[in-house]
């Protein structure tokens, strides 16, 4: 082993980190973090620093993963690689045009790993800096007339404004996102475009929500997201593509559910749950593995908003029996049933938590998703928790 290693020591970057986590997959995790030290230095004397920074990243999730206690053991090489993405950050936002999602990578590997060492005041001073960068180059690409880079850059700054709970950010984005999406819905629905529409108006009533609460405002926009999902899904239905059908009806499904509309919910989530019967049927039949599972998980979700919670489990439980689940198998079931919750004590605060689980999830963090809801469940429903744990195999019962 000895001579392995030393063999394996003289090798690239590259090859030390795959050799690296290979041995971490083989439980060898001592020589695994050896080797990974070994290659982000070797990364840091190429000049390849988002390697670098990504594997000190991985080193230091490995350790906390492996022992939560461990945290002091993970702080150097989680600090280094935050440090190194800022550095990658400073440089990135110079480029004449920036790459928003690539910035928002790098953001949030910043923020999650102050959050993770619970450094408060360096999560909300960076999070503020990010806020305001992203306002800056909103008004930059207004400036240039690139209304969709504006939009995306405003959103990035409202998303950072919300996490460090400034009203006043907050506020001054959310009244310009409404504007564009106010007009960009609009646009749509005269276009016939229904499906943009929908989404539009969903996007809508998600931001109208921070400025005026779970009332009557959100619940207009949310009618009409349901209107224009379930007028894209006729036309999908008259082109006889069931499953896209069903998956636009699923929407407008919680689009009225969420606008308080009981009769549409019932109509449209009835016929969603048919289709989706008949189709993992068909799927079941022809072994169509990938597919059974996502009209399976989709035919659970259709089912909580007609309040059969227990079929709709029962559902999820034919899903795992027989095609493997996935953390984000898990996390839309924890996401459909907190829209239900939400929708049934017109909660804001339940929706923010839906948004925050959202923003994990675009980072691929589906653990840290499923982790929140499952604090939610513990804390107001104890009974979802049991029954998912039950389904899911993780209770004695």
């Amino acid at each position: 082993m000895a001579l392995l290693i030393a063999g394996i020591i003289r090798s690239s970057p590259d090859e030390l980190e795959l050799a690296g986590k290979s041995m971490i997959t083989r439980g060898n995790l001592k020589a695994g973090i050896q080797l990974l030290i070994k290659s982000a230095r070797e990364y840091e004397k190429q000049k390849r620093i988002l390697d670098a920074a990504r594997i000190y990243r991985y080193i230091g999730d490995i350790i906390i993963s492996t022992n939560p206690q461990a945290l002091n053991d993970a702080r150097p090489f989680l600090l280094k690689s935050a440090y190194y993405y800022l550095d990658i950050l400073e440089e990135a936002v110079e480029i004449e045009e920036p790459d928003l999602e690539l910035l928002d990578e790098f953001c949030s590997n910043i923020l999650r790993i102050f959050e993770i060492l619970g450094e408060k005041d360096k999560f909300e001073k960076y999070a503020t800096e990010f806020a305001a960068m992203y306002k800056s180059m909103g008004n930059t690409q207004m400036k240039k007339k690139k209304i969709q880079k504006a939009i995306e850059a405003y959103e990035a700054a409202y998303r950072y404004y919300k996490i460090i709970h400034d009203p006043h950010g907050i506020e001054d984005m959310a009244n310009i996102l409404i504007d564009f999406y106010g007009k960009g819905a609009e646009i749509f629905v005269t276009k016939k475009e229904y499906q943009k529409a929908g989404d539009t108006f969903f996007k809508l009533a998600f931001i109208v929500k921070d400025v005026f609460g779970y009332d009557d405002h959100f619940m207009e926009l949310m009618e009409n997201a349901g209107r224009n999902y379930e007028k894209a899904g006729r036309e999908w239905y008259a082109d006889g593509n069931l499953y896209h059908t069903a998956k636009t009806f699923l929407s407008a499904e919680y689009s009225y559910m969420l606008a308080g509309d009981s009769q549409r919910t019932k109509i449209i989530g009835l016929n969603t749950a048919k289709m989706l019967y008949q189709l993992s049927g068909e799927y079941r039949k022809e072994g169509f593995t990938e597919e059974l599972g996502e009209t399976l998980l989709m035919l659970a979700q259709s089912l909580f908003p007609l309040d059969k919670l227990l079929d709709g489990l029962k559902t999820y439980k034919d899903l795992i029996l027989e095609v493997e689940v996935t953390l984000e198998h898990r996390y839309r079931i924890r996401k459909a049933l907190l829209l239900y919750l939400a929708a049934k004590e017109r909660s804001r605060n339940y929706l923010e938590f839906v948004e925050h689980m959202e923003f994990y999830t675009k980072r691929g963090a589906y653990a840290q998703a499923v982790e929140l809801a499952e604090l939610i469940f513990e804390t107001k429903y104890p009974e979802i928790k049991k029954g998912l744990q039950k389904v899911e195999g993780l209770s004695p019962e």
